[in-house]
């Protein structure tokens, strides 16, 4: 299931960023997606939990693995092992998709 969630927030993350991204190695979505969750789930948990989680779940996801391409999925599987609302998972993915596309998007005058 994390898989296919993490596959489809990469397709939305590139529709929205436009052509200018270069996807020619293959990670560029998965990259920031990962990037984008870590904020998005440390944001979650600095609001709804303490400091301990938010220092586990960094501890936890992080690091980048070698397969990038697995970090997105561990992080929204780990959101299910925690019992993360559905709701909240939702607010985590949309905040996520936001930051990501951000990130991509060339800045006017770049």
């Amino acid at each position: 299931m994390a898989a296919m969630d993490a596959k489809t927030l990469q397709d939305r993350i590139l529709s929205a960023a436009g052509d200018s991204v270069d996807v020619s190695d293959g990670r560029v979505a998965a990259l920031a997606l990962a990037d984008a969750l870590l904020a998005a789930v440390q944001e979650h948990l600095e609001r709804t939990s303490n400091e301990h989680d938010v220092e586990l779940f960094l501890e936890v996801n992080g690091r980048q693995p070698a397969d990038i391409g697995t970090w997105p999925v561990t992080i929204l599987a780990g959101l299910r092992l925690r019992r993360t609302s559905a709701d909240d998972r939702r607010s985590i993915c949309e905040r996520a998709v936001q930051l990501a596309v951000r990130r991509l998007r060339p800045r006017p005058g770049a």
